[in-house]
């Protein structure tokens, strides 16, 4: 699964990356550590604006959902799984019209071996900020009157090196990079095109670095 990032990149470094501005009434860039339990807003690119970068918050609210269940809902979407994007009513619309990409710097998982559970940040090798695949959708409060841009991040089965991290789910996030990103954010794809994106991203062009101490007996990348 996918429910902690790291955020390190400021607004020139993402704009150079993702040829992309910043909204200005985006507000400030989150730093740091992020919990999607939190809600936070990250950085995302949405299909109908390639060209601009804005703060979502995380935590996919459906346009359809009643108000006493917008809170709830939103705990229970923070991840959207590949296989079941097409069914679900939280996704179904999304999937179809409202993909984006979630600009992160990387993201955390935890390896549980025994009674040891060591976290490792992943990153892109090499490459800096990269994309998540991401649904959105536009929920109106219409008790206070304004509107609230949410967002999913999409997971799909592991590949060989995640397998090994996270290897309680055997799960990760739907990473992109270059024509990927642009391919996500196509309007006109058709389920089957979408479907043909999903698949785990190349364990080699990936980075794991333990930030607590692993047991010895374990070759991560054996």
């Amino acid at each position: 699964m996918c429910y902690h990032t790291q955020q390190r990149s400021d607004a020139a470094r993402l704009k150079a990356r993702f040829q992309a501005q910043l909204a200005g009434n985006a507000g400030a860039l989150p730093q740091g550590p992020q919990s999607g339990f939190d809600h936070p807003r990250l950085p995302v690119i949405t299909a109908g604006e390639p060209g601009v970068i804005r703060l979502v918050e995380w935590g996919l609210i459906p346009a359809w959902a009643p108000a006493e269940r917008a809170s709830a809902l939103a705990n229970q979407t923070l991840n959207a799984r590949a296989e079941s994007l097409f069914d679900k009513p939280s996704f179904r619309q999304s999937i179809l019209s409202r993909r984006c990409l979630v600009l992160v710097d990387g993201f955390f998982e935890w390896q549980h071996i025994g009674p040891h559970k060591t976290k490792y940040l992943l990153t892109v090798e090499g490459e800096g900020p990269f994309a998540l695949a991401g649904l959105w959708d536009e929920w109106r409060d219409a008790s206070a009157g304004d509107v609230r841009r949410t967002f999913s991040v999409v997971t799909t089965e592991a590949n060989p090196l995640m397998a090994r991290i996270h290897n309680t789910k055997r799960r990760m996030p739907l990473m992109l990079t270059g024509e990927g990103e642009a391919a996500w954010l196509t309007p006109t794809l058709t389920p089957a095109q979408i479907r043909d994106l999903m698949v785990p991203f190349p364990e080699n062009r990936m980075r794991a670095q333990p930030l607590t101490a692993a047991p010895s007996q374990w070759n991560l990348f054996g």
